[in-house]
């Protein structure tokens, strides 16, 4: 058996203790139990464990109070708490001391036995992670160059001359001008030949209309 396997499990509810040691005992662990915090207490200057499972709120001594006891003398044991009464105040105070994992009831079974079991392997391995593996060269080249298009990108555009402006302003000026002074002529050219388009077009028809009323006939 591991010498990291061992498990305290308290809470002051018996069907609940029963439960919880039957299930953590069918994942490998050696479970323990205990009613309340001083329980836990004496058990624990009995026989240190590895991780310790305690519920929030019980008669005498809180899961709280137990942390800080466990902060004080066995600061390597990794504590869970369980809490169906948690708030804000509580988890952050829970951090502070150290927990190893702050969980909100209901649990599933198969979550607890996840954290318990994450907790053995911290324990059983405390050193830190290696650093991560160096990305392969091609993605490597897309990170470096990244930033280089962005600052392409972001450059402010060179501000154009002063004379280009000067000369852009007046070309629109004069077409403006052009408009302004073609308009009126357009206008009245139009109404000035409208009518003759109107009676050479019906001068033409009165001929068209002679020249078939009097051509001779055809054979």
């Amino acid at each position: 058996m591991s010498p990291y396997n061992k498990v305290l499990f308290v809470d002051d509810e018996e069907g609940v203790r029963i439960s919880w040691d039957r299930l953590l005992s069918e994942h490998g662990f050696d479970v323990t139990t205990a009613e309340d915090g001083s329980k836990a207490i004496d058990e624990l200057n009995r026989t240190p464990v590895d991780v310790v499972v305690s519920d929030l709120k019980m008669p005498g001594l809180d899961g709280i109070q137990l942390l800080e006891w466990l902060h004080d003398r066995h600061p390597e044991t990794r504590f869970i708490l369980l809490t169906g009464y948690g708030n804000e105040v509580v988890e952050r105070r829970v951090r502070e001391l150290g927990a190893f994992e702050y969980l909100n009831k209901p649990i599933s079974p198969e979550t607890l036995a996840a954290v318990v079991t994450a907790a053995m392997h911290l324990k059983l391995d405390p050193t830190p992670r290696a650093a991560p593996v160096a990305a392969a060269p091609e993605v490597a080249t897309v990170v470096t160059e990244a930033p280089a298009v962005a600052a392409i990108e972001d450059t402010p555009q060179a501000a154009p001359q002063p004379e280009v402006v000067h000369k852009s302003r007046l070309r629109k000026a004069l077409e403006i001008l052009v408009g302004l002074v073609a308009a009126p002529l357009i206008g009245l050219a139009f109404v000035m030949f409208l009518p003759v388009i109107g009676f050479g077009a019906l001068f033409w028809m009165l001929g068209e209309s002679v020249w078939n009323a009097f051509k001779p006939a055809e054979a």
